[in-house]
């Protein structure tokens, strides 16, 4: 299992960090998904 990253206690995101982090939200989504449809079990970790 990879290590997670540690949150950064400051609050504000850097230029284009959110953006980063959502799109990384959607990729794993959308690829979960395909997984789906290909009829794969996702990774539970």
């Amino acid at each position: 299992m990879t290590k997670k990253k540690a949150k950064r206690k400051s609050g504000r995101l850097q230029k284009g960090e959110k953006r980063g982090r959502e799109q990384q939200r959607v990729k794993k989504y959308k690829r979960k998904q395909q997984e789906k449809k290909k009829g794969k079990k996702p990774k539970k970790y």
